[in-house]
């Protein structure tokens, strides 16, 4: 079944993190969607060595060099990732030095690929002599200044305009004005709740079609979607499951163990944190300790003496 799940309309407007943080559109636009298009918009105009080939030729042999030089990035990247948030490093400077650093072996990678094109295809007009697998520093940095430019400014586009996360940095998202959902707020979802269970949300729930609510009041069972909920709320909290929406700042504390943590909100409800959820759900804070219960704790014992 989870085979066929991919080919529904469900699976790729699902908001639901499928590999590093990225939702399956994301991966799609990622690895697929724009190194095609950089290698579309050099092979239409056959660029370079493709001058004198037929066009679909000419298309055909840039998206590849693309995909290689894209990948290419992407691996050395996401692998120095990790120790460079660890030191600080800003998005922009991560991006830089990765795609700095990616540009030794894909240099490589891209003459391969023009070999194994050329092999290939043998007839191809040759009108620049085959690469040579040697370090020409002015060659080198000829070659790899697009891909300087590029990758670094693609990607913080897709990072700060899509909302898109990046390597483990996780986009800012607009945040309520008060840490809980007030009812204020008019969510279209919230005029199905009864006037008597109306509060504070805290979380949400799906349970088959219908949607629990938890608000501050009590909770109530309605017919709606979670994702439409959740896209009502926009940056007022997070998903941290599948089948569960948490509010920011109605964690109180957190229980289980690193590797099946849950969420403690008001109330005493846990709520479960998934797999595919957990590393966004970390990098927005919801698994640190609850500053609101230290700060309650602490007030308590001040007051008392």
């Amino acid at each position: 079944m989870a085979g066929h799940r991919m080919f529904t309309r469900g699976f790729w407007l699902s908001d639901e993190p499928l590999l590093f943080g990225l939702t399956p559109w994301q991966l799609c636009v990622h690895f697929i969607g724009v190194p095609v298009f950089l290698g579309f918009v050099a092979g239409w105009p056959q660029a370079g060595r493709t001058v004198a080939w037929p066009k679909e030729h000419a298309i055909a042999f840039w998206i590849g060099l693309s995909l290689c030089g894209w990948w290419a990035n992407d691996i050395v990247t996401r692998a120095l990732a990790r120790p460079l948030r660890g030191w600080g490093m800003p998005l922009w400077a991560t991006l830089v030095i990765g795609v700095v650093v990616a540009s030794l072996p894909s240099d490589g990678a891209l003459k391969l690929w023009v070999h194994a094109y050329l092999a290939m295809f043998p007839d191809l007009p040759m009108t620049r002599p085959m690469p040579q697998i040697r370090l020409d520093a002015a060659l080198f940095f000829k070659t790899h200044i697009y891909g300087y430019i590029e990758w670094p400014l693609i990607n913080l586009m897709l990072f700060h305009l899509w909302k898109m996360p990046c390597f483990g940095y996780r986009p800012r998202l607009p945040e309520a004005p008060s840490t809980s959902v007030s009812v204020e707020s008019v969510l279209p979802f919230m005029t199905r709740v009864p006037v008597s269970l109306r509060g504070d949300v805290l979380a949400l729930a799906a349970e088959q079609h219908y949607l629990r609510v938890y608000t501050s009041a009590g909770n109530a069972l309605i017919l709606y979607r979670l994702s439409q909920a959740v896209s009502e709320l926009g940056g007022r909290g997070l998903q941290v499951h599948r089948s569960f929406w948490v509010a920011s700042g109605a964690v109180v504390r957190v229980a289980g163990s690193a590797a099946a943590p849950r969420l403690v909100l008001q109330g005493g409800l846990e709520v479960p944190v998934s797999r595919s959820f957990r590393q966004t759900v970390q990098q927005a804070g919801f698994l640190q300790a609850a500053p609101s219960s230290r700060a309650m704790s602490s007030g308590l014992a001040s007051g008392a003496f």
